[in-house]
């Protein structure tokens, strides 16, 4: 009987983790600039870091196999130091489905482009919060954390400040490796991304997430034109971020992730809404101007 009982409280915590793990992340690795490279360990690094981000538990929330959030992590690796020791470019893309309907919106895509890391075939990588294990476990579990973090913010006002604050715990851990990346020199790096998503001054890009997903995306399917003004509230909430400073991290990590998209919704809107976004989109991301100038005008 004892047995049995064993047996059936080991599937009970099977059954539960499955359910527990919140990422589908899809890895895929160039290295093409390696010469003489070594394909067998690329194809290990590939499933290892794909089994971390998808076999760790992130949170302590319940994720069904539906609700697992969407992501892809492109690693391109520019060179090799040494022997297991490189140097590569990771981008970090995440997307959530909008409510009924078909569509997928990106909800994140970001560069890190001064990642080095040491990895050996059959490694296995530990995730870390607390404690500096190694560059590429610190990394790995600061984006997971983003990205969790974004996508329960576009779902609730707020909605991934727990995440976010797990991310800066990384971030400090990891501040005496003296890895460049983790610096606060570096105004596009980790460490303030992380930092203004926590700092209450750009607040407004918070804000914006979620009422751009939840209060515009999601009631597109029924209420197409209600979607769209509030598309333009999200935008306008990103203003008070621009007040503050014009070219701040975090509009630029916005219209990364949104530019297609703006352009593709509002490019058949009334002329006063396209105005009005094309006046909002040029003013927050003049990086882009002339390519809205083309398709909102």
């Amino acid at each position: 009987m004892k047995k049995y009982f064993c047996l059936t409280l080991l599937i009970i915590v099977i059954c539960f983790s499955s359910q527990a793990q919140e990422l589908r992340c899809r890895v895929n690795v160039q290295f093409t600039d390696i010469p003489d490279v070594n394909k067998d360990l690329f194809t290990n690094f590939k499933q290892t870091v794909e089994q971390f981000m998808n076999n760790t538990v992130w949170t302590d929330q319940t994720f069904t196999e539906q609700e697992k959030i969407e992501m892809v992590l492109n690693i391109k690796i520019n060179k090799m130091n040494s022997t297991n020791n490189f140097n590569a470019t990771f981008q970090v893309q995440a997307s959530r489905p909008v409510f009924a309907s078909s569509y997928t919106t990106t909800v994140f895509n970001y560069v890190d482009a001064r990642m080095n890391f040491v990895f050996e075939e059959n490694q296995r990588i530990e995730p870390t919060e607390t404690s500096f294990l190694s560059n590429l476990s610190s990394t790995l579990s600061f984006f997971a954390y983003i990205v969790i973090g974004l996508d329960a913010d576009t779902f609730a006002q707020n909605g991934g400040t727990a995440y976010f604050q797990k991310a800066q715990t990384i971030v400090n851990t990891t501040s005496s490796s003296g890895e460049a990346s983790w610096s606060s020199k570096d105004s596009e790096g980790k460490y303030w991304l992380v930092e203004d998503m926590l700092n209450s001054s750009y607040s407004g890009f918070r804000r914006a997430m979620y009422t751009y997903h939840r209060l515009g995306l999601d009631v597109m399917s029924e209420k197409v034109d209600e979607g769209r003004k509030q598309i333009i509230k999200a935008l306008s909430e990103l203003e008070t971020v621009y007040a503050i400073r014009p070219s701040a991290l975090l509009l630029t990590v916005f219209f990364y992730a949104k530019k297609d998209e703006i352009i593709q919704i509002y490019s058949e809107a009334p002329p006063e809404e396209k105005q009005r976004v094309l006046a909002l989109t040029k003013k927050l991301n003049p990086a882009n101007a002339a390519e809205y100038d083309t398709s909102l005008q």
